[in-house]
């Protein structure tokens, strides 16, 4: 499931990229499978290290908010559903900003505030977790945040507007009963067909959605010229 949108990427083919929180490392083999040089960094990357053959991908276990890079390194940085996590997120975004280069991208992507809302009225259980969803991120604040770390915002859009139900539908189930649901199992699976191309119906009624009910917010957003 990528939450980005390929045209409104920066070129790929031979940038050097920092996928930041990774975690399982869908983004970052995405972004490899593209030409990119990638280091996927999380605080643990146990588990996620075995991608044979993939020389232009590495793992890097590392704190966000400190980064283990030098200055103006990297041709973009992704931040996807990442700063929902961080009890700074305004430090990370400025680490972010210290280590792309001029004319380098930040693309970033939070759960949309209207929909995430709903979810925390629904359930505790949704977000109060370890590891878990520490705030909702607003699209002004976050917006005000990419400008006052040096970035100027690009483009934005909602993504995932079937996921928005879905975990509605969780919520009110409970989270952790609902995962044996026959319905909700089911609903998994057609979001999972949709995300690989093996729905291609449901894929366009989600993209009809998404501008309403998109539970994902993504910003693209550049570093000085570029």
């Amino acid at each position: 499931m990528i939450t980005f949108r390929p045209e409104l990427m920066p070129a790929l083919d031979g940038a050097l990229v920092l996928d930041l929180g990774a975690g399982g490392g869908r983004h970052a083999r995405w972004l490899a499978a593209r030409g990119a040089t990638v280091v996927a960094g999380d605080l643990s990357v146990e588990g996620a290290t075995s991608d044979e053959g993939a020389s232009s991908l590495a793992w890097v276990r590392l704190d966000a908010g400190a980064l283990p890079f030098r200055d103006s390194v990297f041709d973009v940085v992704v931040l996807a559903e990442v700063l929902e996590h961080v009890e700074d997120p305004l430090r990370v975004l400025e680490e972010a900003g210290r280590v792309v280069r001029n004319g380098g991208w930040l693309v970033v992507s939070v759960p949309a505030a209207g929909p995430e809302a709903v979810a925390w009225a629904l359930s505790l259980e949704y977000h109060a977790v370890a590891g878990g969803h520490v705030r909702i991120v607003t699209r002004r604040w976050l917006l005000r945040a990419l400008r006052a770390s040096g970035f100027d915002v690009r483009s934005l859009h909602r993504r995932h507007a079937l996921h928005t139900p879905y975990w509605w539908l969780r919520c009110l189930l409970g989270i952790a009963r609902s995962e044996a649901d026959p319905v909700v199992r089911w609903w998994g699976w057609r979001l999972v067909a949709a995300a690989v191309g093996a729905a291609p119906r449901l894929a366009a009624l989600e993209e009809l959605l998404d501008p309403v009910l998109g539970k994902s917010l993504v910003v693209y957003a550049s570093r000085g010229c570029g």
